[in-house]
C-alpha cells in the first residue's frame, strides 16, 4: 500500500482526435449490409439470420456480447443470441420514420465486445397502402355571385394521402349536378390540384345554395378514397327594390299620446338578401314640423312619438316614409295620421281688471272683470264658472264669456281683512279640468278698537338696594285695527294715593311698555306700591285703555345683626362676675341682639370666636347664653375677656362681633341656674405622695387610648367610604345649628358640597354626598325663591299669563252678530241679449298687413262706436283680447285703435288662412262689450328652406335609367302664393328634376336617372337642387346633393407577384413575418376588400405558418428544423367579398443554422470495477449530429486530470478505457464527463456524465483517533457507569472497515483490570464494572485493541489512562476532645478569666482532600449563650465576656465540626467547663479589644426616666397626628377650588341646642367660605332631591362624640 503511495503516475495527453484507422485486413464485402421489411410489421417479425453474414457460429454470439445498436436510443431491432435471428423489436411505421422521403432506410450496428468489433447494416422499409386520401376540412365552402358568368373557374383544396407511389392519391371526382363540373391540373411537384367550372349561370332566387360532393381516389389495391362537402353559397346582388305590404296607411291618434309612443308600424320587403336586404326607414319630403313630432326607427319603422300632439294646433299629418335598401334601391308610402281630441286644455281665464284694496263700509263694488275660454272643442270647450259660497261677492255674467265680481254688503276689516277668493271655471269635458284663479282682496282699516291689556293687572318683584334704572318688568296692550290706528303708545297715569312719589319711583318705555326701576328701593321703608299704566293708538281719534300694576319688593341681607346687650358703645366694659366656684353650665350672661331685615335674614347665631381661656366658656348657638364649659380652678386666670361673633342667616350672612369681660371671684354668691346635663362630679384628691405613681398609669392609658382612638376613627373613616348611593346614616340626636366651639380654624380652605339633610324618626343629619363645582353659583333669583316661596309662585303666574292666547276682537265681533244669509252664487253658463241692442251689433272686421310697425293706426273706434272722444275716458273703455297678450292699444285722447307691437302672420296662425284676431271694446260705466275682428294679411318674407343642408344619396352603377329617387322637399312658412311652387336642378348629363303636388297642396321634388352611371368613370356627382316660392320678387332656397355611385363587383383580385422565394433561418422567433403577399382589387367597397388564405395547403403547413387575412402577412407559428423539412410550397388565394379569386405561391426556402447539439448514445457501461484490475473497458458509445457541414462534423474529449482515455472505433464509435490499476482508498468513484462538440458556429456541445465505482480490498488497518485517551471517573460511582469512549476507522470499506474493540492484557499484573473496565466491541465505549474509591485507588491505565474483518484481518491499539476524582464521602473526625464514651473531658476556667481567655481547641481531621477535607467550626448550643465562642477556623474556644457570679458554674459546650464538601459533611463534640475560683491561667489576648462594661444607673432614677420615657412618646404621637391631619386638609384644598383669602376658620361644628330644626330632608350645594375672622355655611341653591351624585365624599371621624366636618 504504501509502496504504492509512494508511486508517480505518468500524465499521458487523453484528447481523442476524431479520425478513423482503417484495418488493412477487412473481410470480403465489408461494406453495410442491407435487408428490407413491409411496415406495420408485428413486433417479432424476422428480418434476416446474422451468424452467416457475419461468419460466427451460435455459441460465440453470447461469448463474444453480440448485440444490435442503433442511431438514438429507442431500439427498434433486437438479436437473438440462440439462433443468430435478427427480429423487429417493435411495429414500425414507415410514414411516422421517413414520412415523404423515399426510398425509406434505418441504418444500425452489429457490436461484438469481446474483442471489440462493428459491423455495419441498414434496413429498409416498404409502404403498404394504409392511409386514405383526407381532406383537411370535411366541408369546403365556397361563395359565388350570381352574376358569375359560366366558364369561371373555382380552386378547391386538395385532399391529403400520406402513402406514397401508387398507393398515393391519384384523382377526383364529384356528385353530379347541372351547374358544375370537375377540372383536374398538375402541379410542378406532380400534385394533382382540382378545379370546379360553372356550366351554368347561378340565380339566387331560385336555388340560394349548392351541395356537391368531391372524392378524392388513390392508386392502392384495393384503392382507398376520402372525400369532402362542398357547399356552394350564391351571393346576391341587388336587383330587387324594397316594397312596402301597403301605400297608404291612415291612423287615429289621441292628442294625449306619451311621448315615445308608437303611432304606426310600416313594413316594407326586399327579397334580396344581406346588404341588399337590409331595408332602412327614413321620412321623405317632410316638413320640419312633421320631423319635430315623430321619429322613425330607421331598422323595424316603427313611427314613434317624439313630442305631444296637439288638437287645437294640428289636427292631421301626411307622412311621407322611403324604404331604401343596402344598395340604393328604395320604395315609398304615405302615412295619414288623424290627431283626436281630448279634453287637455283646461279653461282660461283672462283678468282684465282688478281692484285689490277696498274699504271696509263701502257697499256693493266691482272688484274684477274678467273673461274665460276654452281651446278645446264641443263639450270639451263648453264651460261653467264659480266662486267659494261663505264669501261676501257674487259673479255676474256679460257678453262672450265675459264676467264681473261683485260684493254684495259692506266688508268689516276686523272681522276679517283679506279674502282670498278663488275664481273656478270648469268644463264639461270627460274628465272635467278646471282652472283656479285666486285673487286676494285687502280691506283697508278704520279706527274702531281701542287698545286692550293682556292682563288686568299685573304683580312685579324686585328684590332691596336694586341698580337704578333697572328693568323690573312689562306690560303689554294689543289693538285690533291696522297701521297706525294699532300703533300703541304707554303712559304712566297719576297716582290714587298722593303721597306716592311714583315719578321718582318707576318709568315705562312708552314704545314696548317696559318698566325701570328709577332708583334704589328699601324694603324697611317701602314692601310694596301699585300704580296704572296708560295705552292709547295713535288712531283718528285716539281710542285708549288702563291696566294696574302692583310692585312687590324683596327682601336682601343688608343689615347687620345689632348688639342690644352687653352695649358696645365705646365707654367702660360690661364686665360680668363669676364665682370661681361656678358649676359647669353656670350662666355667665346672654348677648342680646337684633337684625333688621326680615325672614331668614334675621335668623340670629352665636359664636364664640375667641377667649382668654379656651374652653371655659361656651355660648348657645340660639339665645346667645354664655355659661361655663368646666369647673373654675385656681390656675384660671381671673380676668376673662371673650370675643363673640353674632351671625345672620342671610345671604350673604352679615355678622357682628361683641367682647364680653369676665372677672372671676370668690366668696361671689349668685343662683345656681342648673343644665339639662348633669355636670360631672370634683375629683377627689390624691396624696401627693402617690402624684407621681398616678402621673405615669393616666399618661400610658391615655396614649394606649389614643392609639386606639385613631385606628378605630380610620376604620370608620373606611367603612363610611364604600356607602356610595342614599343618604343612611347610623342613628344619632340630630344636630340643629352648626357652631364653632374650638375655635382652631382647621377648616382653612373653602370647599362645595353637596349636602343630604335626611329626616327620619330621631335622626337629622349632614350627610356631604360629592364635591360642586365652585363656579355653579345660584342666581339671585334662586335664592329669592328660597328664601320667598310666593315669588316663585308669582313669576309663574305671570309667565302663565303672558302664555295666553286671546281671541282676536273682530272675531268676537263677527260671533255676536246675526248669521247671514247664504247665497248661492253659482253662474250658469248662459246669456241674455238686450233687446234694444243698437243697429249693426255684429262683430266689425278690420285687416292689417303683418310686420307693420308698432303704433301702426288700424282704426277709429269713437267713429265706429258712435261715441264722442271724451265718453270714450269717460266710460273706461278699453280693449280686452284672449290671453294675456295685447296686441292692441286704444288712444283715449283720438279713439283711434293702434297695434301695441309688431305682427307676426305666420307666429299667430301658422298655416291657417284667413288669420283672424278676435277682440272687444269694454265699456266700464255703464258695462258693455263690443266684439271686434282683425285680419292679418301675410307677405312674402321666408324663403324656401331646406331642413338639411346637404342630401346624400347612394346608387349602384346599374341602375337603370328612369328610375326616380325621392327628396327631400324645402318647408315656406308664407301662404298661397307667396308659399313654394317650383323645384330646379343644376344642368348634368344624369338626372332631371320634376316637381309634384301633395293632396294638401305642398310640393316635393323627384329625381329621375337619365342616363346610366359608371363607378370607375365618375365615382360621386354634386348637384344643386333649388326651391322657389310665388312672390313677387320670387324667394328661393338651395340644398346641395352629393351622389355616391356604389360599385358592382367586376374585377377579381391580383397578387403583385405569382410566385414569392424566401430564405427563412430555421431558429426564427415565433410570430415573426417571414414574407408578405400582397393583391389589389379594381372594385371599391365591400369588393374590393382582400381576404387571404391557404389553398391546397397541408397540415404540416397550416400547423408551421399562420397567414392574416387581412395584410398578408405571413407569420411562424411552429419552430422550423431544417433536418426534418428544408424546404415548404405554400399556395396562397386572395378573395373579394363578391366571391371572385386569385393566387399565388410561395416557395419558403429553409436555412440550417448550428441549432442541433451533438448526440451521445451509451451502448454499455462497466460499473464497479475492482481497485487492483488491469487496463479495463469502462464504457461503448457512439456519437452523432444532425446538423449537416461542419456543423454536423465533431470532436469526442474528456477531462484530462482522470486515469481513464477514449478510443475511437468505427462509424463514430467510442471506446472509455482505464489506463492501469486503480486505488479505491485514494479516489472510490470517478465522476467522468464526455464532451462532444460540433465544428459549427457557434459550436454546439453534449455533455454525458458517467459515474464509475471502485471496489474495495483489505490493505488498511484501523487506525485509532488518538494515541492514547485520558478519562476521568468520580469516586464511588454506580456499577456499569460509561467511563468514555475510543474511536479507530478503517480507510477501506464494507467488511473491511468494520472495526472490532477489545481489552489487551494489562503490563500490571497486580491491576485486576478484568473487574475495573469493559469495552463494547462493536462502538469502543469503556464501562466501570464497580465503584472506585479515591482513597484506595487514584489512577491506572490499559491498552485497547482494534481489529477490522478483512481477510486477512489487520489491527492497532491505543493507550487508555483513568483518573479517579476525589468526593466528599468522609466526614470530619474529632481527635481532641476524644469522644469514646468514656468519662467527658472538663476544661477549668477562672472565674476572673478575662474576655478571650483560652478554654480549649478542637482538633479534627478528615480523610477527603482538596476543599473537601478544609474544616471549619461552630458553637451549636452553650448553657450560658454568650458566654463563650469558638473560632471558625482553627477550633479554639474562647470566653467572650467576663464571668460574673451568676454564671453556673458547670458549662456544657456542644460544637460542629463541618468539611467544605458538596454537599459538607459533619462531626458534633461535647466540651465541658467547669468554672472554678482561684485557678490560676496565663491570660491570652484577643486581636480585638473587648467592649468596656456599661456603668449601671441607680435603680431609684428608673421610675422618673420611664415616665419621662412614655410622655415624651404620648407627645410625639400627638404632635404626628396633628401633622398628618394639616397635611391631609392642605391636600384636599386641591380638589375644591373654592378658592378664598386667608383667615381663621372655625375648627369642629357641633350641635349644642339638640333642637334638631333642619327636621325635613333637602338638599343644598354649600360653600365653606374664610375671611378675616369669619368660617361659615354658605348655602348657595337648592339641588333636586333625586339627582344625587353617587360618588360621596368621606366624612371626617367623629371626634369627642361630636359631629364635625373636614
Amino acid at each position: 500500500m504504501e509502496a504504492r503511495e509512494g508511486k508517480e503516475r505518468f500524465l499521458k495527453k487523453r484528447q481523442v482526435l476524431i479520425f478513423f484507422v482503417l484495418l488493412g485486413i477487412a473481410q470480403a464485402g465489408s461494406e453495410a449490409r442491407h435487408y428490407s421489411v413491409a411496415e406495420e410489421m408485428e413486433s417479432g417479425s424476422f428480418v434476416a439470420n446474422l451468424l452467416k453474414d457475419l461468419g460466427l457460429e451460435v455459441d460465440e454470439l453470447a461469448a463474444r456480447g453480440a448485440r444490435v445498436v442503433s442511431k438514438g436510443k429507442k431500439v427498434r431491432l433486437r438479436l437473438d443470441r440462440q439462433t443468430g435471428d435478427l427480429l423487429l423489436s417493435e411495429k414500425m411505421d414507415r410514414e411516422e420514420l421517413c414520412g415523404p422521403t423515399e426510398p425509406c432506410v434505418l441504418p444500425f450496428q452489429v457490436l461484438l465486445e469481446n474483442p471489440l468489433r462493428f459491423f455495419q447494416a441498414e434496413l429498409q422499409i416498404r409502404d403498404i397502402n394504409d392511409h386514405s386520401p383526407v381532406f383537411l376540412d370535411k366541408e369546403i365552402i365556397l361563395k359565388i355571385s350570381e352574376s358569375i358568368t359560366p366558364g369561371t373557374t373555382f380552386l378547391i383544396e386538395r385532399a391529403q394521402d400520406l402513402d406514397i407511389g401508387n398507393n398515393s392519391l391519384q384523382s377526383y371526382t364529384v356528385s353530379p349536378n347541372s351547374h358544375f363540373h370537375l377540372k383536374l391540373q398538375n402541379s410542378p411537384g406532380g400534385i394533382i390540384l382540382p378545379q370546379l367550372v360553372l356550366d351554368k349561370a347561378l340565380d339566387r332566387e331560385e336555388q340560394s345554395e349548392i351541395m356537391l360532393t368531391i372524392t378524392a381516389l388513390d392508386g392502392g389495391t384495393p384503392p382507398r378514397s376520402g372525400t369532402a362537402l362542398v357547399r356552394i353559397e350564391v351571393l346576391d346582388i341587388n336587383d330587387n327594390a324594397p316594397e312596402f305590404e301597403k301605400l297608404l296607411y291612415e291612423v287615429q291618434v289621441l292628442e294625449n299620446s306619451p311621448v315615445g309612443s308608437q303611432v304606426a308600424v310600416v313594413s316594407a320587403r326586399d327579397v334580396d338578401i344581406g346588404a341588399y336586404g337590409e331595408v332602412s326607414y327614413v321620412f321623405s319630403q317632410a316638413s320640419e314640423d312633421t320631423r319635430k313630432t315623430f321619429r322613425i326607427n330607421t331598422k323595424s319603422g316603427e313611427l314613434l312619438l317624439t313630442q305631444t300632439l296637439d288638437f287645437e294646433f294640428i289636427q292631421t299629418y301626411t307622412l311621407n316614409i322611403q324604404a331604401t335598401d343596402g344598395g340604393g334601391l328604395s320604395g315609398s308610402c304615405v302615412v295619414f295620421v288623424q290627431v283626436m281630441d281630448l279634453n287637455d286644455n283646461p279653461p282660461e281665464l283672462t283678468m282684465s281688471t282688478l281692484i285689490d284694496e277696498i274699504p271696509e263700509n263701502l257697499q256693493e263694488t266691482i272688484i274684477a272683470v274678467f273673461s274665460v275660454s276654452d281651446p278645446d272643442s264641443g263639450d270639451n270647450g263648453r264651460m261653467v264658472c264659480s266662486i267659494q259660497d261663505d264669501l261676501p261677492f257674487f259673479l255676474k255674467p256679460s257678453v262672450e264669456n265675459f264676467y264681473t265680481l261683485v260684493t254684495n254688503t259692506a266688508l268689516d276689516r276686523e272681522m276679517r281683512s283679506e279674502y282670498n277668493i278663488s275664481i273656478t271655471v270648469t268644463d264639461m269635458g270627460m274628465p272635467r279640468l278646471k282652472t283656479q284663479h285666486n285673487i286676494t282682496v285687502l280691506i283697508s282699516d278704520v279706527n274702531d278698537n281701542a287698545p286692550s291689556f293682556t292682563q288686568t293687572s299685573y304683580t312685579l318683584f324686585i328684590r332691596e338696594n336694586n341698580s337704578p334704572a333697572l328693568h323690573i318688568g312689562s306690560v303689554s296692550a294689543t289693538d285690533a285695527d291696522a297701521g297706525a290706528n294699532a300703533q300703541v303708545t304707554y303712559s304712566l297715569l297719576p297716582p290714587q294715593d298722593p303721597q306716592l312719589p311714583l315719578a321718582s319711583l318707576v318709568s315705562i318705555n312708552a314704545d314696548n311698555g317696559h318698566l325701570f326701576a328709577l332708583r334704589a328701593l328699601d324694603y324697611e321703608a317701602l314692601q310694596a306700591f301699585e300704580f296704572l299704566v296708560g295705552a292709547t293708538d295713535r288712531g283718528a281719534p285716539a281710542l285708549s285703555s288702563q291696566a294696574l300694576v302692583r310692585v312687590q319688593v324683596l327682601d336682601a341681607n343688608d343689615n347687620s345683626p345689632f348688639v342690644l346687650y352687653p352695649l358696645q358703645n365705646g365707654s367702660a366694659p360690661c364686665t360680668e362676675l363669676v364665682p370661681r366656684a361656678a358649676e359647669p353650665g353656670y350662666l355667665v350672661s346672654k348677648v342680646v341682639a337684633v337684625d333688621g331685615d326680615s325672614g331668614q335674614n334675621a335668623w340670629l347665631s352665636y359664636q364664640l370666636l375667641k377667649a382668654t381661656e379656651p374652653g371655659l366658656f361656651g355660648v348657645w348657638a340660639h339665645n346667645g347664653e354664655v355659661r361655663t364649659a368646666r369647673l373654675l380652678s385656681e390656675r384660671d386666670a381671673a380676668k376673662q375677656r371673650l370675643l363673640l361673633l353674632v351671625k345672620d342667616n342671610g345671604e350673604p350672612p352679615r355678622s357682628a362681633s361683641v367682647t364680653l369681660h369676665v372677672l372671676l371671684v370668690d366668696g361671689f354668691s349668685q343662683p345656681y341656674l342648673p343644665l339639662p346635663e348633669a355636670a360631672a362630679d370634683a375629683a377627689q384628691a390624691d396624696p401627693l405622695t402617690v402624684y407621681l405613681v398616678i402621673a405615669l398609669a393616666s399618661v400610658s392609658s391615655l396614649f394606649l387610648f389614643s392609639v386606639l382612638a385613631f385606628i378605630a376613627v380610620r376604620l370608620c373613616r373606611r367603612s363610611r367610604a364604600a356607602w356610595v348611593g342614599g343618604c343612611s346614616v347610623p342613628e344619632s340626636h340630630p344636630p340643629g345649628h352648626l357652631v364653632d366651639v374650638s375655635g382652631t380654624g382647621t377648616l382653612s380652605q373653602s370647599y362645595q358640597y353637596e349636602v343630604c339633610l335626611m329626616g327620619s324618626s330621631g335622626t337629622s343629619e349632614f350627610k356631604f354626598l360629592k364635591p360642586i363645582l365652585p363656579n355653579f353659583l345660584a342666581q339671585g333669583e334662586e335664592r329669592v325663591r328660597e328664601a320667598n316661596p310666593s315669588f316663585r309662585d308669582s313669576i309663574e303666574f305671570e309667565a302663565q299669563l303672558g302664555s295666553i292666547c286671546w281671541k282676536n276682537i273682530a272675531e268676537s265681533e263677527m260671533e255676536s252678530r246675526g248669521e247671514r244669509f247664504l247665497r248661492q252664487r253659482q253662474v250658469l253658463f248662459f246669456f241674455v241679449f238686450l233687446g234694444g241692442s243698437l243697429t249693426g251689433s255684429e262683430s266689425r272686421r278690420y285687416s292689417v298687413a303683418e310686420e307693420e310697425e308698432r303704433g301702426f293706426l288700424i282704426a277709429n273706434l269713437a267713429k265706429d262706436l258712435g261715441l264722442s272722444v271724451g265718453e270714450l275716458a269717460v266710460r273706461g273703455a278699453q280693449v280686452v283680447s284672449k290671453g294675456n297678450k295685447q296686441h292692441f292699444q286704444l288712444n283715449h285722447q283720438t279713439g283711434d285703435l293702434l297695434l301695441h307691437e309688431k305682427l307676426d302672420r305666420e307666429e299667430l296662425c301658422g298655416l291657417t288662412e284667413p288669420c283672424i284676431l278676435h277682440f272687444q271694446i269694454l265699456l266700464q260705466n255703464p258695462l258693455q262689450f263690443i266684439p271686434n275682428e282683425l285680419q292679418v294679411i301675410d307677405v312674402n318674407d321666408h324663403s324656401p328652406v331646406f331642413s338639411e343642408n346637404e342630401m346624400q344619396l347612394k346608387i349602384l352603377e346599374n341602375t337603370p335609367p328612369g328610375t326616380i329617387i325621392p327628396l327631400g322637399n324645402a318647408e315656406d312658412l308664407d301662404v298661397e302664393r307667396n308659399s313654394l311652387q317650383n323645384y330646379t336642378i343644376t344642368p348634368n348629363p344624369h338626372f332631371h328634376v320634376l316637381t309634384n303636388s301633395r293632396r294638401d297642396g305642398r310640393k316635393y321634388p323627384e329625381l329621375v336617372l337619365d342616363k346610366a352611371l359608371d363607378c370607375e368613370e365618375q365615382p360621386r356627382l354634386s348637384l344643386t337642387l333649388t326651391a322657389l316660392d310665388g312672390g313677387s320678387p320670387p324667394r328661393s332656397g338651395t340644398v346641395q346633393i352629393y351622389i355616391q355611385v356604389l360599385d358592382i363587383n367586376d374585377n377579381a383580385p391580383e397578387f403583385t407577384q405569382s410566385l414569392y422565394e424566401v430564405e427563412v433561418l430555421e431558429n426564427s422567433t415565433l410570430n415573426s413575418v417571414i414574407v408578405t403577399v400582397s393583391a389589389s382589387d379594381l372594385d371599391t367597397g365591400n369588393f374590393g376588400k382582400i381576404s387571404y388564405a391557404f389553398f391546397h395547403s397541408s397540415e404540416e403547413i397550416r400547423k408551421t405558418f399562420q397567414l392574416n387575412p387581412i395584410t398578408g402577412d405571413i407569420q411562424l407559428v411552429k419552430y422550423l428544423n431544417y433536418e426534418e423539412i428544408n424546404s415548404y410550397e405554400v399556395d396562397i388565394e386572395a378573395k373579394d367579398g363578391g366571391g371572385l379569386s386569385g393566387k399565388s405561391t410561395v416557395i419558403v426556402q429553409v436555412v440550417d443554422v448550428n441549432d442541433n447539439p451533438p448526440e451521445l448514445t451509451l451502448s454499455s457501461v462497466t460499473s464497479p470495477i475492482p481497485e487492483n484490475s488491469p487496463e479495463t473497458v469502462v464504457a461503448v458509445f457512439s456519437v452523432s449530429d444532425l446538423d449537416s457541414g461542419d456543423n454536423g462534423r465533431m470532436m469526442c474529449s474528456i477531462e484530462n486530470n482522470l486515469p481513464f482515455v477514449l478510443k475511437p472505433s468505427v462509424e463514430n464509435f467510442y471506446t472509455l478505457v482505464s489506463e492501469g490499476a486503480l486505488d479505491r482508498e485514494r479516489q472510490a468513484k470517478y465522476n467522468i464527463t464526455i464532451t462532444v462538440t460540433d465544428m459549427g458556429i457557434p459550436r454546439l456541445k453534449t455533455q454525458h456524465n458517467i459515474t464509475v465505482l471502485i471496489s474495495d480490498v483489505n490493505d488498511n488497518a484501523p487506525a485509532f483517533t488518538q494515541t492514547s485517551y485520558t478519562l476521568f471517573i468520580r469516586e464511588n460511582n454506580s456499577p456499569a457507569l460509561h467511563i468514555g469512549s475510543v474511536s479507530a476507522t478503517d480507510a477501506d470499506a464494507g467488511a473491511n472497515a468494520q472495526v472490532t474493540y477489545s481489552l489487551l492484557p494489562s503490563q500490571d499484573p497486580s491491576l485486576p483490570l478484568a473487574s475495573l473496565v469493559s469495552i463494547n466491541a462493536d462502538n469502543g465505549h469503556l464501562f466501570a464494572l464497580r465503584a472506585l474509591d479515591y482513597e484506595a485507588l487514584q489512577a491506572f491505565e490499559f491498552l485497547v485493541g482494534a481489529t477490522d474483518r478483512g481477510a486477512p484481518a489487520l489491527s492497532s491499539q491505543a493507550l487508555v489512562r483513568v483518573q479517579v476524582l476525589d468526593a466528599n464521602d468522609n466526614s470530619p473526625f474529632v481527635l481532641y476532645p476524644l469522644q469514646n464514651g468514656s468519662a467527658p473531658c472538663t476544661e477549668l476556667v477562672p472565674r476572673a478569666a478575662e474576655p478571650g481567655y483560652l478554654v480549649s481547641k478542637v482538633v479534627a481531621v478528615d480523610g477527603d482532600s482538596g476543599q473537601n477535607a478544609w474544616l471549619s467550626y461552630q458553637l451549636l448550643k452553650a448553657t450560658e449563650p454568650g458566654l463563650f465562642g469558638v473560632w471558625a477556623h482553627n477550633g479554639e474556644v474562647r470566653t467572650a465576656r467576663l464571668l460574673s457570679e451568676r454564671d453556673a458554674a458547670k458549662q456544657r459546650l456542644l460544637l460542629l465540626v463541618k468539611d467544605n464538601g458538596e454537599p459538607p459533611r459533619s462531626a458534633s463534640v461535647t466540651l465541658h467547663v467547669l468554672l472554678v475560683d482561684g485557678f490560676s491561667q496565663p491570660y491570652l489576648p484577643l486581636p480585638e479589644a473587648a467592649a468596656d462594661a456599661a456603668q449601671a444607673d441607680p435603680l431609684t432614677v428608673y421610675l422618673v426616666i420611664a415616665l419621662a420615657s412614655v410622655s415624651s412618646l404620648f407627645l410625639f404621637s400627638v404632635l404626628a397626628f396633628i401633622a398628618v391631619r394639616l397635611c391631609r386638609r392642605s391636600r384636599a384644598a386641591w380638589v375644591g377650588g373654592c378658592s378664598v383669602p386667608e383667615g381663621h376658620f372655625p375648627g369642629q361644628l357641633v350641635d349644642v341646642s339638640g333642637t334638631g330644626t333642619l327636621s325635613q330632608s333637602y338638599q343644598y350645594e354649600v360653600c365653606l367660605m374664610g375671611s378675616s375672622g369669619t368660617s361659615e355655611f354658605k348655602f348657595l341653591k337648592p339641588i333636586l332631591p333625586n339627582g344625587l351624585i353617587q360618588d360621596t365624599v368621606r366624612i371626617v371621624q367623629n371626634s369627642n362624640s361630636r359631629n364635625s366636618l373636614d
